[in-house]
């Protein structure tokens, strides 16, 4: 997958917009009328380039889908804030332990390995490997 951030490399705002609009639009005109850009814009750039770039996007799926979800962050984070506000407390308490997590790390969880009956443990090295294969 080529990386997003490359395909943008260069170019300024009105180009990234064209070149976003022309990875889902058939022609030059649609993605121009889609940006609200005219045709006399269009032509003192480098057309050939722009397209090349707007091939990229269309052609990568995986590129595709990361500007999907990309998109779609802010609305998530609203929808999980949400749920701090429902009556519910159990689902409250999820949520709130969810975004936590996420923002400030999960809180590592302790572990405390022994042997049989809480005794040492024992650990037995084997080595069986040879020198002659």
């Amino acid at each position: 997958m080529a990386k997003l951030g490359k395909v943008f490399d260069g170019l300024d705002a009105r180009e990234t917009a064209y070149v976003l609009a022309r990875s889902e639009a058939v022609s030059n005109s649609e993605a121009l009328r889609k940006c609200g850009f005219s045709q006399g814009w269009l032509n003192k750039r480098d057309i050939d380039d722009l397209n090349a770039r707007a091939a990229t996007i269309r052609e990568d799926k995986a590129m595709r889908a990361s500007m999907l979800l990309a998109e779609a962050v802010e609305e998530a984070a609203k929808v999980k804030v949400a749920g701090l506000k429902v009556r519910d407390d159990r689902i409250k308490q999820s949520v709130a332990t969810e975004i936590l997590d996420r923002e400030l790390g999960k809180v590592p969880q302790r572990a405390e390995i022994t042997g049989a009956d809480g005794g040492k443990l024992q650990i037995e090295y084997v080595n069986d490997w040879r020198g002659d294969e």
